[in-house]
């Protein structure tokens, strides 16, 4: 039964991930931890080992016109996360389990209050970001990824619609081409030294997310800016709400 839910969560978190752009690290990580009862460490590495493979491709193939225009900032995101989610990973062994816990339900809260915070039209948004503050939000992403153990998505959708005013399949066409290469292999080096990864987890979660990522990013397409950003910040504070109790 563990092994089917665990399944079920791959098909679920790939539809999820493609709707809202993001890799779906976090509802994993909750799950594996809240459900199955996987330390927190190693739920982090088991995710992180599966994102080492290409599981946005269906949802790349999907905004391909967004992604294709986006190629410059997609491998300066690419280099500059991987480099740094090193370093992130690093200090994420430095605590204790319990801590690492609260830390990560404080950050799911947080990205998901600047989400609805955000005031702006889809009319009034952009299509590209200044090669500088790419590389510094790929930088600034790639060490709070590698110490929580998520991928570019649930950090870069925010700050891509929040601070830069990208369009909203723009910011999903560019965090999802982000995660295409293996992006957390600074961060995976890291964990597996610690030996805190379920290899026989990391290919069932990444069958099932591959496969429903694609249906995702077309029904993501489809959605209004502000129904996107509502789901995607719900989801949020529900997983920092389990995580807390």
């Amino acid at each position: 039964m563990e092994w089917l839910a665990v399944i079920l969560l791959g098909l679920l978190i790939g539809y999820v991930g493609g709707y809202a752009g993001i890799g779906g690290a976090p509802f994993m990580i909750a799950f594996l931890v809240l459900v199955v009862g996987m330390d927190q460490h190693t739920a982090q590495g088991t995710v992180l080992t599966m994102m080492l493979g290409p599981m946005s491709l269906m949802a790349v193939i999907g905004l391909w016109n967004e992604t294709k225009k986006q190629w410059k900032n997609i491998l300066i995101g690419i280099v500059s996360y991987a480099f740094f989610s090193y370093f992130g990973a690093r200090w994420a062994f430095l605590l204790p389990e319990k801590q690492l816990k609260i830390y990560f339900a404080l950050m799911l809260v947080i990205t998901a209050v600047f989400q609805l915070l955000n005031n702006k039209t889809e009319s009034n948004s952009n299509e590209q970001i200044p090669w500088f503050w790419m590389t510094l939000t790929g930088s600034v992403a790639g060490i709070v990824g590698g110490f929580f153990g998520v991928g570019a998505g649930v950090l870069f959708i925010p700050v891509f619609i929040s601070l830069f005013g990208l369009k909203k399949n723009y910011a999903r066409a560019l965090s999802l081409g982000i995660l295409l290469p293996p992006v957390s292999l600074g961060a995976f080096i890291k964990y597996y030294e610690m030996d805190a990864i379920r290899w026989d987890y990391v290919v069932i979660l990444f069958a099932g997310y591959f496969i429903a990522n694609y249906l995702g990013a077309k029904h993501g397409s489809r959605a209004s800016l502000r129904k996107f950003k509502i789901v995607y910040a719900v989801i949020l504070l529900v997983l920092a709400g389990l995580y807390f109790l």
